[in-house]
């Protein structure tokens, strides 16, 4: 085998540079790979006369071949979650639709109402345990994205207080705001930032018995600083399992996790959002049983004028609204059989006109022969995949389409984008979040 170059050796003999390779394939007569460090340094006798060539070879072929296995294992692993989360959700899809039409539908029954909204309150934390899991992902691999605007911290809290208020009702807590910061305004991500406030007061009413307190109070530690903190007077944590409560799958103990369930991706998660955003988070408990506050510190930036434009997007929507013409036509594909059942009843309860396929062959027969205001497609169809339904539509008709699959990172999001859809919406479907998307396309 040659280790060496061509070159090499007469360079290192020539002019004393020693030589370097790191990880050099190299194949034996056998034709099997290895991979080599390499290093050639020039030998000198005592009147620095030139004796030869010292070869140094270190067999890095084990290391290679690991390190490769890890990271197609890493790889694997990724796309395993991508396919776990399609086919958790997938299902997840028809019952939130489903409990929807039971809503409208049903005779005022508070007994029935009550029930349908257990369902899709736990299909919703379904949804949202799928979401962590893909978040993990994202991070893992430095594929989170942001988008950055100008928003108001009391206003993100008071959103995700709002979010968890049922859950503080049933437990009988007492929440107390104490919100002292006049300087409220930073450059962050809105729906990541409710996402983090979200988690923190989520497991300040998880981790705190009946009858307990929870504070949310903000104040400026400097002038270009606001912190948020979130107290309770919870199961507290002890002092040894601080440094690992922001560690993805952990809970502090694993009696923590059998008792109050979860994953323990959430605080991994906000401690990786607020990073993102230029933040910091932090802990603090005086042990078991005594409570915990977790603080959020962000930079804060200069009020905009006329606020967090809030409220002009508000006057927006409804400047819209009254332009959207119903019983627009609306071509919905999936080969999901209940998901069709389900936003079918929901459209043409809003008043669209629906017309299903189950394949990319029967949209395209349908759309050769009648005409359509908008697409609704899965991804995943049987026959071929719904970004080269798209582009088959693309060609001939200039048809504004919606993206719908369980899979949704980020790669996914990019694909129906280039394929020609106009939204890419993740299942379970939200469906107010449809409703705006469509209104937003047909006005």
């Amino acid at each position: 085998v040659n280790i060496a170059p061509p070159g090499a050796i007469q360079r290192v003999l020539t002019f004393g540079t020693p030589f370097q390779l790191t990880e050099h394939p190299l194949k034996d007569k056998t034709g099997v790979t290895h991979f080599l460090d390499i290093s050639l340094l020039r030998l000198q006798g005592a009147q620095e006369t030139v004796q030869g060539v010292l070869y140094l070879v270190d067999d890095k072929t084990r290391d290679v071949t690991l390190r490769q296995e890890l990271i197609g294992a890493n790889a694997a692993k990724d796309q395993f979650l991508a396919l776990l989360s399609h086919e958790l959700r997938s299902p997840l899809a028809p019952v939130i639709a489903m409990v929807g039409e039971l809503e409208a539908e049903v005779p005022d029954s508070p007994p029935v109402k009550e029930a349908l909204e257990v369902v899709r309150r736990n299909v919703e934390l379904e949804a949202r345990l799928i979401d962590d899991l893909l978040d993990v992902t994202r991070i893992s691999k430095g594929k989170l994205q942001l988008s950055f605007e100008t928003i108001c911290i009391h206003q993100i809290l008071q959103r995700a207080y709002e979010i968890c208020r049922e859950e503080i009702q049933a437990k009988n807590l007492e929440v107390e705001f104490q919100l002292r910061a006049a300087r409220t305004h930073v450059e962050g991500d809105p729906a990541r930032l409710q996402q983090v406030f979200w988690n923190l007061i989520k497991n300040s009413v998880k981790f705190t018995p009946e009858k307990g307190r929870i504070t949310i109070q903000t104040l400026n530690p400097a002038s270009d600083k606001i912190e948020a903190r979130i107290i309770d007077t919870g199961i507290g944590i002890e002092q040894e399992k601080i440094d690992k409560i922001f560690n993805a799958f952990e809970q502090g103990q694993a009696e923590i996790t059998r008792r109050f369930g979860g994953l323990g991706l959430g605080l991994a998660i906000s401690k990786a959002l607020i990073d993102a955003q230029g933040g910091k988070i932090r802990v603090q408990s005086a042990g078991k049983d005594k409570g915990a506050t977790f603080s959020v510190e962000l930079n804060t930036v200069l009020t905009p004028i006329g606020g967090d434009g809030e409220r002009q997007d508000q006057q927006v929507d409804r400047e819209q609204e009254p332009a959207i013409s119903r019983h627009q036509r609306v071509l919905l594909v999936d080969d999901h059989h209940d998901t069709c059942i389900g936003m079918k009843r929901m459209l043409e309860r809003h008043g669209y006109e629906i017309t299903v396929a189950h394949s990319a062959e029967q949209a395209v027969e349908k759309i050769r022969s009648e005409d359509y205001d908008l697409l609704i497609s899965d991804i995943g169809l049987p026959d071929r995949s719904g970004y080269e339904l798209m582009r088959e539509v693309r060609l001939n008709k200039d048809l504004p389409g919606i993206a719908l699959s369980g899979f949704g990172s980020e790669q996914d999001i990019n694909q129906a984008r280039e394929a020609g859809f106009s939204e890419h919406l993740t299942k379970p479907i939200n469906f107010e979040r449809l409703e705006k998307t469509i209104q937003n396309l047909l006005s």
